[in-house]
């Protein structure tokens, strides 16, 4: 019964993100400000990577909704333009300041979706060279029939190889899962 009530609360939290998106999206489109969308989205993401607490905060219980506004005031709308600023007021004032991290997300898929673009996160231990960034970009694009917008990140625990990761899937050839399979063949004899 709990996790029928959980399953229930993640799909509405998950219509609820889906919806604000999508309005914000289409404010946007009518504004012929996408690409401003785009990169409040961006910075919206970067601040809850790089300052935790943001992202605690939005999904934490709140006795006040003035503590909120407050906070969201502070803490998000002086680095969004004004049509980003309105939506996270909306939000707050709605009662679902939780939604506000899985927003960002939500409108890129949306974009994405948009502009039949995929988004390929390429993780490697070391910086590429631009053939290989080319040759990855190419290969995934011929792979998804769709125009692909790769990005590169860093992770020196791959210890070489590569990761590539896309619509919840994943190619890898990093060392470290190389390891991994010899580790398990090793322990089956």
């Amino acid at each position: 019964r709990n996790g029928q009530r959980a399953c229930k609360n993640v799909m509405s939290g998950r219509l609820v993100v889906n919806r604000y998106a999508l309005a914000l999206l289409e404010t946007a489109e009518k504004a012929g400000s996408l690409e401003v969308l785009r990169e409040d989205m961006e910075v919206i993401d970067k601040l809850l990577k790089e300052v935790p607490s943001i992202r605690r905060f939005c999904l934490d219980l709140h006795s006040s909704r003035a503590v909120e506004f407050e906070f969201v005031k502070i803490a998000l709308i002086p680095y969004v333009e004004e049509l980003t600023a309105r939506l996270i007021l909306t939000i707050v004032g709605n009662g679902r300041l939780a939604a506000i991290p899985f927003i960002p997300t939500a409108v890129r898929e949306l974009l994405e979706q948009k502009e039949d673009i995929v988004t390929v996160v390429m993780e490697t231990a070391n910086e590429p060279d631009e053939v290989i960034l080319d040759l990855v970009e190419s290969m995934m694009s011929e792979r998804t029939t769709k125009k692909v917008f790769l990005q590169v990140k860093i992770v020196p625990w791959l210890l070489g190889g590569f990761r590539i990761i896309w619509q919840n899937r994943m190619i890898d050839m990093s060392v470290r899962y190389r390891l991994k399979k010899v580790r398990a063949l090793l322990k089956q004899e």
